[in-house]
């Protein structure tokens, strides 16, 4: 009987096999007509940018609507909308000129309707509008530049000055797409010196460029060898064969480090002496010299620097106590965690995480590092050096 039926069914699949014909998919039908131009057109002006909205035509075989202009360079920009959609925008307007917007309608067979022209007058762009929103100031080793980014565009800001050969150019391009924010330029002499600011959109428009002359402010790498641990009641222990000594002693092996035991769990912190009072600039700390666990296990991701000049002996955080700065941790790259390191995530962490410290902090002679969180969500950290920069005088 099974037999039987395995016999059927195989005839049947063969007569279905044989009824079959070949087919093969290909290009849309080309009528050879043109679709219906779009109607109604109405233009909203917006910042760099404009939208349309507009009626696509009745045509059956109607695939998309575009829309096009040429910058004041010659270069053509477009966009395209499917079919189901009324509503279209232009980006990447560098100024506010007049510009013509053409629109055409496109079906299935590439077959384009006549052009419809329509005049827009984009409003001033938003790299124009971060531009009259710069401020800048002096800052320790350089430079430091304010801005604001109303709608969050992506943009770059170019930091000039002279090179050794004393030509003007790009010492620094500082990415974001942060609603404010500021950032320093360092590694110059507290010598005064001529810098220039300019933005760029991500279309490749650029703003006029904010020249300013400035002294940096003066700072150094401190003494090293005068800090050590100030370890306080609320301190986590160390572990792991972890050692203060180790933040110090420019040795990156796995034998030389800071790791706590992990006791206190999460927020934990130590303390540091630093020997002399500063006025802080920045603080570089490195991680493990292992990729793994750059942005992995127990590398802290979430920081609050705090500075005292005379700790309370119990560790509380009272007073005695000033909060200097707060950091989070970020991949360059953007991707994922657990994601493959770029080149630029590798570089990131090899050359030293770098902390700022705002100009108007207090000097201080101890250093409270608090991890609030590390890349790992576990309770210990390791923290591999440490280096101070700032101004004893």
């Amino acid at each position: 009987m099974k037999r039987l039926i395995y016999n059927c069914v195989t005839v049947i699949l063969l007569t279905i096999a044989g009824s079959c014909t070949r087919m093969e998919l290909g290009p849309a039908n080309n009528d050879g007509v043109a679709p219906g131009p779009v109607t109604q057109p109405f233009v909203t002006n917006l910042n760099g940018s404009v939208s349309i909205t507009f009626t696509p035509p009745a045509d059956a075989d109607l695939a998309y609507v575009k829309a096009s202009y040429k910058t004041k360079e010659g270069v053509v920009r477009e966009n395209k909308v499917s079919r189901y959609l009324n509503k279209i925008t232009l980006e990447g307007f560098g100024d506010e000129s007049s510009y013509t917007i053409t629109l055409n309608a496109v079906d299935l067979g590439e077959n384009v309707s006549s052009p419809v022209e329509v005049v827009a007058n984009p409003l001033k762009p938003v790299f124009r509008i971060a531009f009259d929103s710069l401020k800048t100031a002096a800052d320790f080793g350089g430079i430091n530049v304010a801005f604001k980014n109303p709608t969050e565009a992506n943009l770059a800001i170019v930091v000039l000055t002279n090179d050794s050969l004393g030509k003007f150019t790009p010492a620094y391009t500082y990415y974001t797409d942060l609603k404010s924010g500021n950032f320093a330029v360092r590694g110059f002499a507290a010598v005064e010196r001529e810098f220039g600011v300019y933005i760029r959109d991500r279309w490749g428009n650029v703003s006029d460029t904010l020249r300013t002359t400035i002294t940096p402010l003066f700072e150094e790498l401190l003494d090293r060898t005068k800090m050590k641990g100030y370890y306080l009641p609320t301190d986590a222990v160390i572990g792991y064969s972890g050692s203060f000594a180790g933040l110090f002693d420019n040795n990156f092996g796995l034998t030389s480090y800071y790791h706590s035991d992990g006791a206190t769990g999460m927020p934990q912190w130590f303390t540091f002496d630093m020997g002399v009072q500063a006025k802080l600039s920045r603080m570089v700390f490195y991680l493990k010299p292992d990729q793994t666990k750059y942005y992995n296990e127990h590398s802290p991701k979430d920081i609050e620097i705090w500075g005292s000049d005379s700790p309370n002996p119990d560790g509380s955080f009272d007073n005695s106590w000033t909060l200097l700065t707060t950091y989070s941790m970020e991949k360059p790259s953007g991707l994922p965690q657990g994601s493959p390191l770029t080149q630029a995530d590798i570089n990131f962490i090899q050359e030293g995480i770098t902390v700022t410290f705002p100009v108007g902090a207090p000097k201080v002679r101890h250093i409270r590092f608090k991890t609030l969180k590390n890349w790992g969500n576990t309770v210990y950290v390791y923290v591999f050096e440490i280096k101070m920069y700032g101004d004893i005088n």
